[in-house]
């Protein structure tokens, strides 16, 4: 019972806004668009180190790490940009009739420039990391950044609005109705160009191939709002 009353009252106050809106007083309706394109800033990799057999003797995982821990600070990435988020352990036939125990973790690196996206894979490359691949680039002001586009969408509703009714000799008023209808958000920067392997799978987004370039598309953001406003 109590939906229902909710229902109607909701129905009812649609229908008695839109009688105010035709009624009381002219009016006009505009959306307003806005696109933004940013550059991300924070890249994330994911990272696989497997412990190997060199010369019969292993490679520890914790050798393996600060070799690349190492190697990120020559290149300028803190090491505090490296986390751990797994270790497990697999058997492995090491020999004719050996089997080792060898451990495997698991890790995310953040970048915060595509610029050195290069490097990094430069140093995968010298320590022969192969299982590597990146999940995600987005930008660390990203929430300012759709704000401003959302602004962005309703200054440009309320300029069209102006030059439209200046058309007519009119004059914009009081805005009597706002509604953000469309938002959206590319929030993976693609790959143009990637020189790399996985054995994850090959990465996704790859438009073309070119050695020793890597670049992202930029970041979309896409806002359209609807605002109604009185017309004076």
């Amino acid at each position: 019972m109590k939906v229902t009353q909710t229902l109607i009252i909701l129905l009812f106050t649609t229908v008695v806004f839109s009688q105010s809106l035709k009624n009381n007083s002219p009016f006009i309706e505009i959306t307003g668009h806005a696109e933004l394109e940013i550059s991300p800033d924070e890249i994330y990799l994911d990272i696989r180190l497997k412990e190997r057999m060199k010369n019969g003797k292993k490679i520890t995982l914790n050798e393996l790490e600060n070799s690349l821990k190492k190697e990120l600070e020559i290149i300028g990435i803190p090491i505090t940009n490296l986390f751990i988020s797994d270790i497990n352990s697999v058997i492995s036939k090491t020999g004719w009739w050996s089997q080792e125990v060898l451990s495997i973790g698991k890790y995310s690196l953040k970048i915060t420039s595509p610029k050195k996206l290069k490097k990094v894979f430069e140093v995968f490359k010298k320590l022969k990391i192969t299982d590597t691949r990146i999940t995600k680039a987005t930008h660390s002001k990203l929430t300012l950044f759709k704000k401003k586009n959302r602004i962005a969408a309703i200054k440009a509703a309320k300029e069209k609005a102006k030059y439209l009714l200046n058309a007519i000799n009119a004059t914009i008023g009081k805005p009597l109705k706002v509604n953000e209808t469309e938002h959206q958000l590319q929030d993976f920067a693609q790959l143009n160009h990637l020189n790399t392997t996985s054995e994850y799978g090959s990465i996704s987004k790859v438009k073309s191939y070119k050695k020793d370039i890597i670049q992202f598309e930029n970041i979309k953001l896409t806002s359209s709002i609807y605002v109604v406003f009185q017309i004076k």
